[in-house]
């Protein structure tokens, strides 16, 4: 079934061009949604049941789930990547340890980090560490070498007030068994970010949008920005339909319906 998303991609130029190609189409496909959380979806985390849920009925996920699809595809099209637990950080300081999946490759001696499953901050292209500024629809990123406490490589986002911190991480692989410990995590741990309301997020060839229970936010690249509060949940209902895929739509019915 991977063969579904393939078939939608050129698969020309370097290979930094080709997984390029792949996360731009992640992107576009996949918003990031965390219904299957509240709905306490308790299925393991294999690549039976992300093939299922998102290319066969069109779900998007979770940072687990969206990588996991990433990690799948771009194996299968013989890219030697692997799995690394980072800890995403707020404006208050860490957030849950080591909950936050991503993919990172080798290219040429150089690491570089593959992350489809950040919402409305995708970088769309692979970030090499200490080199290049990556810039997207939704921001501009760096991977830079940084001791923490919680890693010695931080991914950073740029922000009018200069670099901010997103999450770090050891470049230590880990298997599949750890996207289902931090399914496990986010689903149960008080302190999860994603286990007490909803969330739906995308990255667009022209800006991002985010959906939660209180308001629709739309950003432009130009700049604009358009905030929509909601007064009853049938106008929530209504913005996911009008510019989520149809599948996430109607997992939110279940919930609010």
């Amino acid at each position: 079934m991977p063969q579904r998303i393939i078939d939608q991609l050129d698969l020309t130029g370097s290979p930094l061009e080709k997984i390029s190609q792949v996360q731009t189409l992640f992107a576009r496909l996949f918003e990031f949604e965390n219904l299957d959380v509240l709905l306490n979806n308790e299925e393991p985390i294999t690549e039976e049941f992300l093939l299922d849920k998102m290319v066969k009925r069109g779900r998007g996920g979770v940072c687990y789930e969206l990588n996991g699809l990433l990690h799948i595809v771009l194996r299968e099209l013989g890219f030697d990547v692997s799995f690394a637990a980072a800890t995403v950080a707020d404006a208050n300081g860490w957030i849950l340890d080591r909950t936050h999946t991503v993919n990172f490759f080798d290219y040429k001696g150089t690491l570089h980090l593959l992350d489809s499953g950040s919402g409305n901050n995708l970088s769309m292209a692979p970030i090499a560490l200490d080199g290049e500024v990556v810039s997207s629809p939704a921001d501009s990123y760096r991977l830079r070498t940084e001791k923490t406490d919680r890693g010695s490589i931080v991914c950073e986002r740029k922000t009018e007030d200069g670099w901010a911190l997103r999450y770090a991480f050891e470049p230590d692989t880990v298997g599949w068994d750890d996207l289902n410990r931090i399914k496990k995590l986010i689903h149960t741990h008080p302190d999860s970010p994603f286990n007490k309301t909803l969330l739906v997020a995308k990255t667009l060839e022209d800006g991002t949008f985010s959906i939660n229970e209180e308001r629709f936010n739309r950003k432009w690249t130009d700049g604009r920005i358009e905030t929509v509060r909601f007064s009853e949940t049938a106008e929530m209902l209504e913005h996911i339909r009008l510019h989520a895929a149809p599948a996430v739509y109607e997992a939110a019915k279940t919930i609010y319906l």
